[in-house]
């Protein structure tokens, strides 16, 4: 009878924690540090008038029993609801965490008319926590979710979620969890870590040993759990896909995009798949034309609701 008390009350417990998953218990204001913002300035055209019509906050938020901390950005003016996009980083633990030029990137999404939101990720900066790298951190990702309700101008019935590198494999993850999203965009998304095990050495003893949990115990199982290549099907078939991929990336390779690409393919997944020639893992060399491509996509499925692609063989 005891034994059955107890029990009892640690399912009451765990759900009152799972119950405060993704409440916004800290929002401040935050500000890019003034060198940053010179480097911007030599690199970006619109940098001033991207940070003078957007406003950026730090938050802090619950996640299964931990405070994750993250970043909101929104346009200034407050006059209407606007479409939401979550961004996954990539990364891992401080890692490609969320410095200055991420925080940044935050804001040129925000000045195209979205709230933006994004995680640290459990373990990484300020947070609570372990890095799992795609475990139970996605949970991180998905509880982004009751906290864009809880920011009085975003417009939860329109949401989108971006990833890049690590990001488009939690962006894989999340489209597998749940079909809220109106649109998705990945860059250089990982989607194969056999593929990053073969590629760069020192990676797996580095990253996936340190972070995912029994790693040596369960490789297969955990490697595969994390690849999309191995569950391509099962995204959702209602959130339209814009994968962009550099042909001279050598942290996840265009072999590794094409592979998913083809299962992507075969499961009719609505998708959009660009290479480009020369780029490297960021796609700095074409910058423009991938801001271009994924405001437009997010535009015409997030924003607008453009009808989905008919990704059934038709035709004369």
């Amino acid at each position: 009878m005891k034994n059955k008390i107890i029990t009892f009350l640690l399912v009451i417990c765990c759900n009152i924690t799972f119950a405060q998953d993704g409440k916004i218990i800290s929002i401040i204001p935050h500000a890019i540090e003034d060198s940053d913002k010179v480097f911007f300035q030599k690199r970006f055209k619109n940098t001033d008038s991207v940070l003078s019509e957007t406003t950026l906050q730090k938050i802090t938020y619950l996640s299964e029993g931990l405070k994750i901390s993250g970043y909101v950005s929104q346009p200034k003016g407050n006059t209407k609801k606007y479409p939401c996009i979550i961004y996954c980083r990539g990364g891992n633990r401080d890692f490609g965490s969320l410095t200055s030029f991420e925080q940044f990137y935050l804001q040129r999404m925000a000045a195209w008319g979205y709230v933006v939101i994004a995680s640290q990720y459990r373990g990484g900066p300020d947070s609570e926590g372990k890095d799992e790298f795609g475990g139970a951190d996605i949970n991180d990702v998905l509880n982004l979710l009751p906290a864009l309700t809880q920011l009085p101008f975003a417009d939860t019935s329109r949401i989108g979620i971006h990833g890049w590198s690590r990001g488009g494999m939690m962006t894989y993850l999340a489209m597998k969890k749940t079909k809220r999203f109106k649109a998705a965009v990945v860059g250089a998304g990982a989607a194969d870590l056999y593929s990053s095990i073969k590629l760069r050495e020192g990676f797996e003893a580095a990253v996936f040993a340190e972070c995912i949990p029994d790693y040596y115990k369960n490789k297969d199982d955990e490697l595969q759990k994390r690849s999309a290549v191995y569950w391509a099907d099962s995204l959702c078939k209602t959130t339209p896909l814009l994968l962009m991929q550099g042909s001279a990336d050598w942290r996840v390779s265009a072999d590794e995009s094409l592979g998913l690409v083809n299962k992507f393919y075969k499961a009719k997944q609505p998708l959009k798949f660009i290479l480009y020639p020369g780029g490297d893992h960021g796609l700095r060399e074409y910058s423009i034309e991938t801001d271009a491509e994924m405001k437009k996509w997010f535009d015409d499925y997030v924003r607008d609701g453009k009808t989905l692609p008919n990704m059934e063989k038709h035709g004369r």
